[in-house]
């Protein structure tokens, strides 16, 4: 007797897709935070300044990646 044929078996993923990529973004906004802190820290800001300025340079790059994939994703509805 044989057995039916049974179909590939596709392991499932135990991390979403979109997790590395939203990590990415964090540590690329983050970068970007963190340079822009210091520099104007040292252009003589005061400590509240830098961090108010980093913290916009954070939201500012954060909202430029998520914008990215907003717009790719768009894109690709078209092809």
């Amino acid at each position: 007797m044989t057995t039916p044929p049974t179909p590939d078996q596709v392991p499932g993923r135990t991390v979403p897709v979109w997790l590395p990529w939203l990590l990415a973004m964090v540590f690329f906004s983050l970068a970007v935070a963190l340079a822009v802190g210091i520099l104007t820290s040292l252009s003589g800001a005061g400590g509240p300044e830098a961090v108010l300025a980093g913290g916009a340079a954070f939201g500012g790059a954060m909202g430029l990646c998520l914008a990215g994939v907003v717009a790719v994703r768009e894109l690709r509805q078209f092809e």
